[in-house]
């Protein structure tokens, strides 16, 4: 289900509407989503006569909070240049009122909606091909910052220009990333259906977590539709079971909330996944199957992306995503990795070069706010006012300023 839905009269509550001007100069056109943080709207800069994307956060303590520490890591993220690293670019931010506003480059559509505007038909592996390797290529450069983006899912991937071959991606919304130094077991992260079992069981976790996502967003794109559509924690656990086998004992002996999905035998120290029937006697909780299709395994995904002539590619496709879903996240395929499968060797031109070199330094990216007399005064009002140490992010917001002061 796409993550937005648009609600015109909480909108009309903080007075965006068409024709709203933000700030100075951005002249509202649409609104293009709201989350709980509050809008995406589409802007024409009257001083550039160009549109782009604003993010406007509601003035909430918690909201304000979170635009304070999105605003942190994409500092960080500066050292990226967007256009080789596939990551979205920001263009700095302003306030309007008293709400924070963040102005990224506006671009088509998201994953998501290209595919529902193919009726949930999936994308042929020449299609695909580019945009794994785009995404796989900014998994690693945030693995060589030490980011884990937590929150990757076809809603969170934009198309530059749907008419475009081959398909060009950037990875958007930063708001949930943590430095990998901050993740902790038992934080939740990540969206029900991408979440990697890990995270679901309160197991250490990293940046695997955002590689696990990415195997389960191509698989989705392969086919139209969700691997693991479950409405639980519990759902999404048992499809990944019937379809992977349960991690090792070893793995889930390391797990804070293992016991609470499994029963541990005292005689041999082997874990077996609660039935659907005892975990609804325990917790209340009952299980529902919403999949579209069961697969006995993995090399089953095959039968169900869109028929092609050559089906060797579906095949290495399939193998790929495979190790993009290893139970052990210390097994699963790193970013770079990704780019040195076999299903890369058969990539044509149009698709060539997915990847930038890792040596090539960070880029000298220029990142302004829209009243450059004000803007000392911003950032200091934003770094003064970041840290709560009272609350849940301040363990989050400590690591992004150290982040932030060594980069």
């Amino acid at each position: 289900m796409n993550q937005f839905s648009i609600n015109t009269n909480t909108a009309s509550d903080l007075q965006i509407s068409h024709g709203t001007t933000l700030g100075q100069f951005h002249k509202v056109e649409s609104i293009l989503g709201e989350g709980g943080f509050g809008f995406v709207t589409r802007c024409l800069n009257l001083k550039t006569n160009r549109q782009e994307a604003i993010k406007i956060f509601k003035n909430s303590r918690n909201t304000v909070q979170n635009a304070k520490l999105e605003i942190c890591i994409l500092k960080r993220l500066r050292c990226l240049d967007p256009d080789t690293c596939n990551i979205v670019r920001w263009n700095g931010f302003f306030f309007d009122q008293d709400r924070i506003c963040l102005n990224f480059d506006l671009m088509d559509l998201s994953l998501y909606t290209f595919l529902k505007e193919r009726n949930f038909e999936g994308l042929t592996t020449p299609e695909l091909r580019p945009v794994i390797a785009q995404l796989a290529t900014a998994l690693s450069h945030l693995r060589s910052i030490g980011l884990v983006h937590v929150d990757l899912k076809p809603d969170n991937v934009m198309i530059v220009d749907r008419y475009q071959t081959p398909l060009q991606v950037r990875l958007i919304d930063f708001g949930l990333a943590h430095p990998v130094a901050a993740v902790k077991p038992g934080t939740c992260v990540q969206t029900t259906y991408y979440r990697a079992p890990e995270v679901t069981l309160h197991l250490p976790f990293n940046d695997a977590i955002d590689m696990w996502s990415l195997g389960i967003t191509a698989a989705e794109l392969s086919t139209g539709y969700p691997l693991y559509p479950g409405n639980t924690d519990y759902d999404v656990l048992r499809f990944i079971f019937q379809t992977q086998g349960q991690p090792s004992d070893n793995v889930l002996d390391r797990g804070l909330g293992t016991g609470y999905y499994f029963d541990k035998d005292q005689t041999n120290g082997h874990w077996t996944f609660k039935s659907p029937e005892d975990f609804a006697e325990q917790t209340g909780i009952y299980a529902v199957d919403t999949r579209e299709y069961r697969l006995e395994n993995l090399d089953a995904l095959v039968s169900v992306m869109e028929e092609e002539i050559e089906v060797t590619h579906q095949g290495l496709l399939a193998d790929l995503i495979k190790r993009m879903l290893h139970l052990d996240p210390d097994l699963r395929i790193k970013p770079l990795e990704v780019l040195r499968h076999p299903f890369f060797d058969i990539t044509s031109s149009s698709s060539a070069d997915p990847v930038t070199t890792m040596d090539d330094g960070p880029a000298d990216l220029a990142v302004s706010i829209e009243n450059t007399e004000e803007a000392e005064n911003n950032e200091n009002m934003l770094e003064d006012q970041l840290v709560d140490n009272s609350g849940n992010g301040a363990n989050r917001a400590i690591a992004i300023l150290r982040l932030i002061a060594i980069a």
